[in-house]
C-alpha cells in the first residue's frame, strides 16, 4: 500500500529515480575500478544510465509542465479554480477562490473541503472530486448554500503515466445567468399560459412557416390533432402561397396585418375568422417569429350580411314612395295644380327638402351596399374635374347662404380631364364638401384646392371648424362611423365610408387631417389615366 501511493505522488516518483541515477553511478564507478578490462558491461551500465538520466528529464520536465500550466490557468481566468492531489487534498488555487472561502493559500494547503466549507457544500464538491481522482471528467452545475450561488464545475483528472496524481477543478459563477434562465422559462410559462387559455384560436410560427406552439382552439382552426405532426396542418398545401405572401410580408415590413378569412376546419364546417398575424421581435430587433390570432366572426359575419340585406330591401322599397313624393311636391310648387301663398310655398320647400334628404340618405344606403357585395359597376367617362367641383358647390349654395360661408377656389396644372364615373365622384365631392359646410364655424371661408401633377389630380377642402382628436380621425372613413353626434347634428356615420369606397374603387386614396389650430382637411387623390377605365 505504502509502495503503491508512494509512486502515485510525482514529486516522490522523481525522488526515487533521482536516488536509483546516484545509485547507479556510484556503482559504475566502483565496477569501473573493479573490472577495467570488461567493455561489454562498461557499456551496458552506461547505456542504463543514459536510460535512467532520460526518464528523469522527461518525468522532471512534465512535472514542470504541469505546475507551470496549473499556474497560468489559475493566474489568468476569472473562474473559481484549485488544483488536489491524490487524496483530494488542496495543493494550489487562485486568488479569487481564496477570496470566496476568505482563506489563505497556506490555510487550504493541504486540507480538504471539509476544513473550509460547510458540510453540505463539502459533501458536494467532494463527490466529485472523487469520481474525478477516478480517472473521470465531471461536468455539473451545483449551487453552495454558504454564499447562495450556483457555479457550473468542470473537473478534470491529472494523469501521469498510468496513475491519476491530481484534480483539476474550475468552478464559473453562473449565478445571475441561471436566475435569467429562470425568470425567462417563467415569463415563456407565464406567455404559454395566457395562449394556453385565450378563447381564441392563437399559434405561433417559426420563419419557416413551421407551427411551433398551438392552443387547443387553434388545433381545431389549423386542422391538427394531438398525434399529427405541427408542420403538416390542414389548410397548409390548399393556401400556401397566400400563407407565405401573407408570413413575408410581415417579415419585409415588421408590421400586423389582418384579414378575414372563410376557413374549412377538420369536419369540413366552413367558418369566417378574423386572422391577425403580427411579428415576434428579439432584443436585436429582428424578426423571429409569427404570432397568429384567429378569432371566429362567423356568427358577426352572418348578422352583419342578414341587416345589409334588411338595409338594402328596405332602402330600395322606400325610394320608390320617397320619388314619388318629392315630384309630387314639384308639381305642387310649380303651381301646376293651383296658386300658393308664400306660407304654402315655404312649408312645401322644406317638406321637399327633408324628402330630398330622405332620398340621399336611401341612396347612400343602397350604394353602400352595392359597394360591399361588389354588385357596382363604374361607368367610366372623360370629365372635367375643375366643372365637376364648382356643379357641386352650386348644388350647396343654400347650405353656404344658411352659415354665411364663402368657397375659394384655387388650382394648380393645365389638365384636369380623367377617366373617372362622374355621378360618383360627384357623389364624394357632394359629400366632402356638405360636411366641410355643415361643420364649419360661421362666417368663414373654405379654401378648395385642385392640383394636377404628373401622378394624378388631388382635391382637396379645408374650413376652420373644430378639432378632431385623434382616436375618431382614424375611425372617420369606417361604417356607422359619425362624429355628428358631437355637434348636435344627423347624421348615420355612411357618407364619409361610401366615399372611401368609391375612390377606392377610382384606385385613389381619401385622406382627413385635422389641426389644432381649428382648421379641417378632406380630399382625395386620383389617377389621371385609370386602368380600370380602358379595361371596362
Amino acid at each position: 500500500m505504502i509502495y503503491k501511493n508512494l509512486f502515485k505522488n510525482t514529486e516522490n516518483l522523481l525522488i526515487i529515480f533521482k536516488w536509483a541515477l546516484q545509485i547507479a553511478i556510484a556503482i559504475f564507478i566502483i565496477w569501473v575500478f573493479l573490472n577495467p578490462q570488461t567493455r561489454l558491461h562498461s557499456i551496458i551500465t552506461i547505456s542504463l544510465m543514459l536510460i535512467f538520466y532520460v526518464l528523469q528529464s522527461y518525468l522532471e520536465n512534465k512535472a514542470l509542465f504541469h505546475k507551470e500550466l496549473i499556474s497560468a490557468i489559475c493566474n489568468s481566468s476569472q473562474d473559481l479554480i484549485v488544483y488536489k492531489d491524490y487524496k483530494g487534498r488542496y495543493l494550489y488555487s487562485n486568488q479569487i477562490f481564496l477570496d470566496t472561502v476568505n482563506k489563505t493559500l497556506d490555510e487550504i494547503k493541504g486540507k480538504t473541503e471539509f476544513n473550509i466549507l460547510t458540510p453540505k457544500d463539502a459533501a458536494k464538491i467532494n463527490k466529485i472530486t472523487r469520481r474525478t481522482l477516478k480517472g473521470k471528467v465531471i461536468r455539473k452545475k451545483i449551487q453552495i448554500e454558504n454564499s447562495n450561488k450556483i457555479y457550473d464545475i468542470t473537473a478534470t483528472p491529472l494523469v501521469l503515466i498510468k496513475g491519476v496524481f491530481g484534480a483539476l477543478i474550475i468552478a464559473k459563477d453562473i449565478t445571475q445567468e441561471e436566475k435569467l434562465k429562470s425568470e425567462l422559462e417563467d415569463q415563456e410559462q407565464m406567455f404559454r399560459s395566457v395562449l394556453l387559455g385565450m378563447p381564441i384560436a392563437t399559434y405561433l410560427k417559426d420563419l419557416n412557416g413551421n407551427v411551433t406552439y398551438e392552443n387547443k382552439m387553434a388545433m381545431d382552426f389549423l386542422g391538427l390533432s394531438d398525434l399529427d405532426n405541427a408542420n403538416k396542418w390542414h389548410y397548409k398545401e390548399k393556401r400556401a402561397d397566400e400563407i407565405s405572401k401573407e408570413d413575408s410580408e410581415i417579415i419585409t415590413n415588421c408590421k400586423c396585418i389582418t384579414r378575414e378569412k372563410q376557413i374549412t376546419l377538420k369536419n369540413d364546417d366552413k367558418r369566417w375568422f378574423e386572422v391577425t398575424k403580427c411579428p415576434i421581435i428579439n432584443h436585436e430587433k429582428k424578426v423571429i417569429g409569427i404570432c397568429s390570432v384567429a378569432r371566429d366572426i362567423d356568427a358577426e359575419k352572418t348578422a352583419l350580411e342578414q341587416r345589409e340585406t334588411y338595409v338594402a330591401t328596405l332602402t330600395h322599397d322606400l325610394k320608390t314612395p320617397t320619388i314619388a313624393q318629392i315630384k309630387a311636391l314639384d308639381l305642387l310648387l310649380n303651381e301646376h295644380i293651383g296658386p300658393l301663398n308664400n306660407e304654402q310655398k315655404e312649408l312645401l320647400t322644406l317638406t321637399k327638402d327633408s324628402c330630398n334628404f330622405m332620398y340621399e340618405m336611401l341612396s347612400t344606403l343602397l350604394s353602400t351596399y352595392k359597394y360591399e357585395n361588389g354588385d357596382y359597376s363604374l361607368n367610366y367617362e372623360k370629365c372635367n374635374i375643375i366643372s365637376l367641383v364648382e356643379e357641386s358647390i352650386n348644388e350647396l349654395d343654400a347650405m353656404l347662404k344658411e352659415k354665411n360661408v364663402t368657397v375659394h377656389v384655387h388650382t394648380e396644372g393645365s389638365n384636369f380631364d380623367t377617366d373617372i364615373d362622374r355621378m360618383q365622384i360627384k357623389r364624394v365631392l357632394t359629400n366632402i364638401l356638405g360636411n366641410s359646410i355643415s361643420y364649419a364655424y360661421d362666417d368663414t371661408q373654405i379654401i378648395v384646392t385642385i392640383k394636377q401633377n404628373e401622378n394624378g389630380i388631388a382635391f382637396e377642402a379645408k374650413n376652420k371648424s373644430a378639432y378632431i382628436n385623434p382616436e375618431t380621425m382614424d375611425n372617420l372613413f369606417k361604417k356607422y362611423v359619425s362624429h355628428a353626434a358631437k355637434f348636435n347634428k344627423v347624421g348615420v356615420g355612411l357618407g364619409l365610408y361610401l366615399s372611401k369606397q368609391i375612390i377606392d374603387a377610382h384606385n385613389g386614396n381619401i385622406y382627413a387631417k385635422s389641426f389644432e389650430d381649428n382648421s379641417n382637411v378632406f380630399g382625395f387623390t386620383l389617377p389621371i389615366v385609370n386602368e380600370a377605365a380602358n379595361v371596362s
